[in-house]
This record gives structure tokens, C-alpha cells and sequence, in this order.
């Protein structure tokens, strides 16, 4: 198995992340049980990174934006995503807070489950306008669906013909910006029901995308963590602890803590609830 560091590339290892968000972005939910609406705040975190090429000023990492932006009865507003507010709110807060920030230069990583609707809890569908908000910010965006994401086909269609996006509809490895990205989406479950993939096919690509040594992996479903109490699915841990140790984002299960580092030095960040903005470590 390809190893990064052994390829004269240094790893991506995140060394600092804010206790403290910079900004917060208030969004209205179903709420547990579709018991009616919950207001929510989307706080945005910022860190620091070794390994990011000199061509990325900053690498933002998204998922589970499950709810609409704004407070309020329903009723009174457009029923805007969050996910389509969040990238004018980021673009503005970067160049205020970084110095020679440039949104070209940004490289997004969506971890899946970017549609919702406030009055059903779990529901499906499409997220093309959040890719599309993001796009339109940002020079590079990146990701994998959710088993609540519903892409049309036209859809798929209009992210493959936008310049600086890519969608991993299927398992596979591509460079961006420097960084070899690997991406899987959905999640294990029964075959035939959208973005889900039998246990064994899912862990056999997973092991097979970690074979070619990414700098970094994108998932939906994440690892559980033991050790810290952490949930998600043991197999996903498995196979991320028997190769190199690498940068994994994910989402689907929300974690009480940003990030955890496995057995053998992989990092896991976990974007369900939160966002999280890296820079270079100086």
C-alpha cells in the first residue's frame, strides 16, 4: 500500500482548531420526532493544517445541513437552505478575518446530506442548489451524497459541466489543487434504497480507495470511535486503522466533538452540526 509520507508528500494533519466559533448562522429544523420546528445556530470553527499546498488558502469542510436558513414562522420568509446561505456568509467572513484571502483559491469538501425540509425530520432531496451556492463563492468544490440527498440526473448533469466542481457519484480518487481526494458516498444498507450499499461492497471500496493512497477521504458515514464514545460503524474504523494514516471527513452521525484521531494516527473530522474552516499552519 502507497504510503504519502514515503512519496516525499507531507500529511495533512490538522494542529489547531478554535474551542470558540466566528460566526454562527441561524437555520429553523424539524424537530426530533416532526414535532413541529427547531431553531438552530450553525457555528463555523476555524484551524490550522500542515500539508496544505500553497495553491489552497483555505479548506472548508461541510455536511448534514439539514434545515432552513433564518428564524421565524416559515410562512413569512423564502424557504432558503442553509446550505445556500452558508457560502455568501463564509465568503464574507474569510476575507474579513484572513489576510490575502481569495475565494478562487478555497477548496470546499461537502460530506453529504445537504437538502431538508423543517417539517419532516430525515427527509430527501435535492441538494443542487447548495452545490451551486458554493460553487458560485468558491473556486473549488468537492463531495459525496448523503442517503438523503436526491441528485436528478440533469442535476448530476449541470455539476459535471461546471468548471472547479466534482461530484463523486461513484468510488474514486482525483486531484484537486494539489491534494489527491478520494470520495465515497451513502452509506451501508439494504441494496435498492437511494445511496446505500450493501456492508461488504461499501467496506471492499472503501479498502479499495485507501490502496491508492489519497491525501485526504471523503465520506458520508463515518468510523465509530471506542475509545472516546464515539458513534458510527466499526467496519469504516477497521479499514481506516489497517492503512496509512490520512485526513477523513464526515458527517451522518453527529459526534460531541469536532474531530478524533484513530489507532494509527488518522485524523477524523466530523462536520455534522458544525463547519469547519483550515488554513495553513504558519
Amino acid at each position: 500500500m502507497k504510503s504519502r509520507s514515503s512519496a516525499g508528500k507531507a500529511q495533512l494533519k490538522v494542529v489547531c482548531l478554535a474551542e470558540e466559533p466566528i460566526e454562527r448562522l441561524p437555520y429553523t429544523a424539524a424537530a426530533p420526532g416532526s414535532q413541529g420546528v427547531s431553531y438552530e445556530y450553525l457555528p463555523v470553527y476555524l484551524g490550522e493544517m500542515l500539508g496544505l499546498p500553497d495553491e489552497v488558502d483555505a479548506l472548508i469542510v461541510a455536511s448534514d445541513l439539514q434545515g432552513v436558513a433564518g428564524h421565524g414562522p416559515l410562512g413569512t420568509r423564502s424557504p432558503r437552505l442553509v446550505g445556500e446561505e452558508l457560502p455568501e456568509l463564509l465568503a464574507l467572513v474569510l476575507e474579513d478575518c484572513l489576510p490575502q484571502f481569495s475565494p478562487e483559491r478555497a477548496v470546499v469538501l461537502l460530506c453529504g446530506d445537504l437538502y431538508a425540509d423543517p417539517g419532516q425530520r430525515g427527509s430527501s432531496g435535492d441538494p443542487l442548489p447548495v452545490w451551486e451556492a458554493f460553487r458560485r463563492e468558491f473556486g473549488t468544490v468537492l463531495g459525496v451524497a448523503g442517503n438523503h440527498d436526491l441528485l436528478t440526473a440533469e442535476g448530476r448533469a449541470r455539476l459535471e459541466a461546471l468548471p472547479g466542481v466534482d461530484y463523486y457519484a461513484e468510488p474514486k480518487t482525483a486531484p484537486h489543487r494539489g491534494l489527491v481526494v478520494g470520495g465515497l458516498g451513502g452509506v451501508t444498507g439494504r441494496a435498492g434504497k437511494p445511496n446505500r450499499m450493501p456492508e461488504a461492497d461499501f467496506l471492499a471500496a472503501l479498502k479499495n480507495l485507501l490502496r491508492r493512497g489519497p491525501d485526504m477521504l471523503l465520506l458520508h458515514q463515518g468510523p465509530d470511535v471506542p475509545a472516546l464514545g464515539l458513534p458510527g460503524h466499526p467496519g469504516i474504523r477497521r479499514e481506516l486503522e489497517a492503512a496509512p494514516p490520512l485526513l477523513v471527513c464526515c458527517g451522518h452521525i453527529h459526534w460531541d466533538r469536532p474531530m478524533a484521531e484513530l489507532g494509527n494516527g488518522t485524523q477524523v473530522i466530523n462536520t455534522d452540526g458544525r463547519v469547519l474552516v483550515f488554513t495553513a499552519a504558519e
